[in-house]
Formats: structure tokens, sequence, C-alpha cells
């Protein structure tokens, strides 16, 4: 396989786009733990192991096996990963910059969640 006829196929452009709205992810979710003082370093960490290596890395290996072997199938199970990884992460995003009010909240406080694995 051509890694770079894979990157700029649209499978490649995808991987791209689940790699910016990771990054975006954590940008305003970084943000939102300074505003909350919640921000530590090791959420980092966290963070590249829950979205990086545990969403976007095997979606990828899914879709350039797809991609590889021309698998129709493979590639419709990619989109459909992609597809639930875009609507988690714009969640999150969201969430990250209306967090919930006070009156919002049943229980516990209304600053975001620390990551945790």
């Amino acid at each position: 396989m051509d890694f770079a006829a894979f990157l700029n196929s649209p499978a490649g452009i995808a991987v791209k786009a689940a790699l910016a709205a990771a990054f975006l992810d954590f940008a305003t979710g970084s943000f939102a733990a300074l505003r909350d003082g919640t921000f530590t370093l090791d959420a980092l960490a966290a963070f590249v192991r829950k979205h990086v290596l545990g969403r976007v890395a095997p979606i990828t290996a899914v879709l350039a096996a797809g991609y590889a072997s021309g698998d129709q199938v493979l590639i419709a199970a990619a989109i459909a990963m992609l597809t639930a990884y875009a609507a988690e992460t714009v969640s999150s995003v969201l969430g990250n910059l209306n967090p919930p009010k006070e009156g919002d909240v049943k229980t516990g406080t209304a600053s975001n969640p620390i990551p945790e694995d």
C-alpha cells in the first residue's frame, strides 16, 4: 500500500479529520479543566491512551485495511466507527465549551470530570 496515496485518498482525509477532532477535543477539554481548576498533566497521557490510541488508531487500522484490500465491508465498518467517534467528539467539545449549570447537575459538581483510563 502506498502510504502517501492513502493519506491523500478520502480514507486518509477521514483519518486526518479524526486526528483534528481529537486535538480539538483535547484543546477544549484543557480549556475547561483550566477554567474549572482540575487540569493535571497526567490527564494528557490519559487522553492520548483513550482517544488517540483507543479510538483513532483502531479506526485508522480498519480504514487502512479496507483501503489496502478494497474490502467494502471494512470500509463501511470504518465509516460507522468514524461516525460514532465524530458524534462522541462533538458532544464532548460542546460539553467542554458549555458546562452544566449548578441547577442542571443532579449530584456532584458542575465541573468537567478528570479523564481516567
